[in-house]
């Protein structure tokens, strides 16, 4: 269960007046399915998804995942909760360039502690990918 409880994002500049991202939202997820966030440009979408995912803080609020606040956790909390609970699928890919497309899947596997082969390739096919393992 993920929920958000009264979450609120200011962005604070030195050159400009504060920007308002998030103000006052409350989101309680289910725990099964697909959730879809649509939004046009500048409506606070990417920083929702930062702050679900722990790359950003709220300025206020808290977010619970299995009745946890989360914006409470230290630095290796938070890299457990990004490896084991959340993933990311990056608009830009955020891959190394220098592996190919089985070395990347292999690499994010290994930080889990669950590289092998035969799930790597199981990886690929779910994803329609399994005949470009060799590709950069």
């Amino acid at each position: 269960m993920l929920e958000l409880k009264n979450v609120s994002k200011v962005y604070h500049s030195k050159k400009s007046e504060d920007t308002t991202a998030l103000e006052n939202v409350s989101l309680k997820f289910p725990s099964h399915g697909m959730i879809f966030i649509l939004g046009k440009s500048g409506s606070g979408k990417s920083t929702l998804l930062n702050i679900l995912g722990g790359l950003d803080v709220p300025s206020t609020g808290s977010i619970l995942f299995s009745h946890k606040d989360i914006t409470k956790f230290s630095s290796n909390e938070y890299d457990s909760y990004r490896n084991s609970v959340i993933g990311f699928v990056f608009q830009d890919f955020l891959v190394l360039e220098e592996y190919n497309v089985y070395e990347n899947v292999s690499l994010a596997l290994e930080l889990q502690g669950k590289n092998d082969e035969k799930k790597v390739l199981e990886i690929l096919k779910k994803v329609d990918l399994d005949r470009y393992d060799k590709r950069k």
